[in-house]
Order: structure tokens, then sequence, then C-alpha cells
């Protein structure tokens, strides 16, 4: 596990997670996170096409009397070279019990479907582990949204996992 953990972490750093969305962090929970049948990898790239439903989060490693707090961003709006409206929320679950999946915490932001406009975007699953039920005020807004801004207004620390992809406009060529 130590191992694997180095690796995320470094792969973290690579695609600018971590200093873009968070600040540097020890991941100590696993958490898987797939749409249909294909796991989510730090770096690999999905079609906007095959994200049309919301993704499966499971996490291991804590039991059920543990709760997580699960965001989904996008830091490189509207677009990676100008993010001038970093960061865009397209998911808020909390009240997450350990050993289980997002589909058993309380969904505050529906998901939204990642949609690209202009270049290769990072989308970025967080998880944070919550130190209280419901101690998590939900934004007013998905635009503009700040991370490291929402870990402070909800005391929740530094994140426990995280995870991205990179998804960018398909154009009638790609989808075939």
């Amino acid at each position: 596990m130590a191992r694997s953990r180095i690796i995320s972490e470094t792969t973290l750093v690579l695609g600018r997670v971590i200093g873009d969305v968070v600040d540097p962090f020890i991941p100590s929970i696993k958490m898987s996170v797939t749409f249909g049948n294909k796991q989510v990898l730090n770096g690999h790239e999905f079609f906007p096409s095959s994200l049309t439903s919301k993704p499966r989060v499971h996490i291991q490693g804590e039991d059920m009397r543990s709760l997580f707090t699960l965001i989904m961003v996008d830091p490189d709006v509207p677009g990676p070279s100008d993010p001038y409206l970093r960061e865009h929320l397209h998911w808020l679950v909390t009240d997450i019990p350990g050993t289980t999946d997002a589909t058993f915490g309380k969904e505050e932001m529906s998901y939204e479907i990642p949609k690209p406009i202009i270049g290769i975007h990072r989308f970025v699953f967080i998880l944070f582990k919550q130190k209280r039920r419901r101690s998590v005020n939900p934004p007013s807004s998905r635009d503009r949204f700040s991370t490291r801004s929402f870990m402070a207004e909800n005391d929740l620390g530094l994140p426990v996992a995280a995870v991205y992809f990179n998804a960018q406009r398909e154009t009638a060529a790609r989808r075939r």
C-alpha cells in the first residue's frame, strides 16, 4: 500500500492536482472510481460521451462509522491555458459511510456531466474524511468553486484520497 500511495501522490503532483486544486497530502484511504466498467486512473483520458451517468465511487479502508465527503471539480475552466474561472463543481456527496460507495451518501449537488469546450480538462475526485455527520455546507454555486476554501469553511482538513482523469471536446471523428 505504501508504494501505491507514493505512485498516486507522484501522479497527482505531475498532473498538477496537488498545487492547482489541493495542497500536498498523503493518500490514506483507497478510493476507486468507475464509469461503467472503466476505472479512473490518474491522467487517463475519457470521452465525454462515456461520462453521461454518474460514476461509482467505492471507499475502502474504514468502517461504517466513518463518514466521507466527495467532490468532483474541473480546475481548467474555461480552458487549461487560461483557467481564470477555476474551479467548477461537478458533484458533491456528503455523509458517505466508509466501506461503501457514494450512492449511500447524501447528494448535495447532483452529478453534472463533464462538457469541456476548449482544450484538455482535468476532472478531479477528492475525498475528505468528515469529523462528524452533516458537517458540510454546500456552496451556493457550482461556478468559481474553491476546493481549498471549501475545505477550510467545512473544517475538513486535508484530503484522504484523490484521482483525476482527462477529457476534451469530442468531434464527430473522435466519436467513431
